[in-house]
C-alpha cells in the first residue's frame, strides 16, 4: 500500500470567482503545488533535481469537478501515483481535493514526465527519484508507455 501524500490550503478570497466559488485555475495551482510539496519532502525539490540534470514536466492534466469549494474553507489535496512508465520516465498522478468535511471537491489526474535537461528528452529519472515515485504508487497503478 502507497503512502499517500498530502498537502492543506485555505481559501483565500483571490482565489474565488463573482460567485464565491473557488476559481476552476486554482484547482489546478493546488495541485501543482501539492505535487511540488510531495517531490521536495521526498528529497527532490528544484535544487536537487536541476543538479541531477532533470527537471519534470507536465504533458497533461484532467480535472473533475465535484463539489464547491468557498472561501475560508479548509481543504486538503492528495497525490498518489496511478500510472508509472517501466522505465519510471512517465508518471500520472491522481490529486483528490477534500473538502474539512471529507468530501471530494475534484479529482485532477496529471500526466507527467522526467526530462534531461541537457538533452532535452524525456528520460529515465535518477534512481532516488524513481524510489519516491514507487513509495508512491497506488496499488492499482497502471503501466504507461515509455513512448506515445
Amino acid at each position: 500500500m502507497s503512502k499517500i501524500f498530502r498537502k492543506s490550503f485555505e481559501v483565500r478570497w483571490d482565489d474565488v470567482d463573482l460567485n464565491g466559488h473557488l476559481r476552476s485555475t486554482r484547482y489546478l495551482e493546488y495541485a501543482s503545488t501539492a505535487r511540488l510539496s510531495f517531490l521536495t519532502e521526498a528529497g527532490w525539490d528544484i535544487r536537487a533535481l536541476h543538479k541531477g540534470g532533470f527537471a519534470v514536466v507536465l504533458l497533461s492534466e484532467e480535472v473533475r469537478y465535484l463539489r464547491e469549494l468557498f472561501f475560508a474553507e479548509q481543504l486538503s489535496v492528495s497525490c498518489e501515483v496511478v500510472g508509472l512508465s517501466t522505465d519510471g520516465s512517465r508518471w500520472r498522478i491522481r490529486h483528490a481535493v477534500s473538502r474539512e468535511d471529507g468530501g471530494q471537491a475534484a479529482v485532477i489526474r496529471s500526466l507527467g514526465a522526467c526530462i534531461d535537461v541537457q538533452a532535452r528528452k524525456i528520460t529515465a529519472p535518477l534512481p532516488g527519484l524513481r524510489a519516491a515515485l514507487e513509495a508512491a504508487r497506488s496499488d492499482v497503478c497502471e503501466v504507461i508507455a515509455s513512448r506515445p
